[in-house]
C-alpha cells in the first residue's frame, strides 16, 4: 500500500514538474546535439491504432527540446544498431555472458548498462545503477589504457 503511494506521488511529481516534458506514446527516431551535449529528440508519435507512425496516417515528426532524456524500450531491446558489432544473447539482449557481474561486452572498452544488458529486470533503477557501474567501468578500463585527466 505505502509502495503504490509513494509511487503515485513520484509520478505526479515528474508530470507537475515544470522542467520535465513527458511524451506518451512516440518512438525516438535519433538525437541531436553536439560536443556541449543533447540539444533535441527528433520522435515520431504512435498512430491512434497503434502503429508505428510510419505510414500516411502517422503525425508529422515531433521535434522535442532536451538536455536529457531517458528512453523506456519497452519489451523488446533495442540493440538493432549493434548487430554485427556487439555479441547479441537470445532475445536480442546484448551478450554479457563473459562480463561477470562487470559490463564489459564482447568489444573492449564498450560497456553497456541498464536494459540492453539486463533481460531478468528491465527496469529504471536497473538501468540507473548499472549506468552508475558502466561508468566506473568505463573509468576503470581508460586508466588501464593510461588515459589521465
Amino acid at each position: 500500500k505505502k509502495k503504490k503511494k509513494k509511487s503515485r506521488s513520484l509520478a505526479t511529481r515528474v508530470l507537475e514538474h515544470p522542467n520535465i516534458a513527458v511524451e506518451w506514446n512516440v518512438t525516438v527516431d535519433r538525437f541531436e546535439g553536439n560536443a556541449d551535449g543533447l540539444r533535441r529528440a527528433i520522435c515520431r508519435r504512435a498512430t491512434k491504432d497503434g502503429g508505428s507512425g510510419q505510414g500516411a496516417a502517422a503525425d508529422a515528426e515531433l521535434s522535442v527540446r532536451a538536455s536529457a532524456a531517458f528512453v523506456s524500450i519497452g519489451h523488446e531491446p533495442n540493440t538493432g544498431l549493434f548487430r554485427g558489432q556487439l555479441a547479441l544473447a537470445a532475445g536480442g539482449y546484448l551478450d554479457m555472458s563473459e562480463a561477470g557481474r562487470s559490463t564489459r561486452t564482447s568489444v573492449a572498452g564498450v560497456f553497456a548498462a541498464g536494459d540492453l544488458a539486463d533481460h531478468q529486470y528491465r527496469q529504471a533503477i536497473t538501468s540507473a545503477g548499472s549506468g552508475a557501474q558502466a561508468a566506473l567501468d568505463a573509468e576503470r578500463y581508460l586508466s588501464e589504457q593510461g588515459w589521465t585527466d
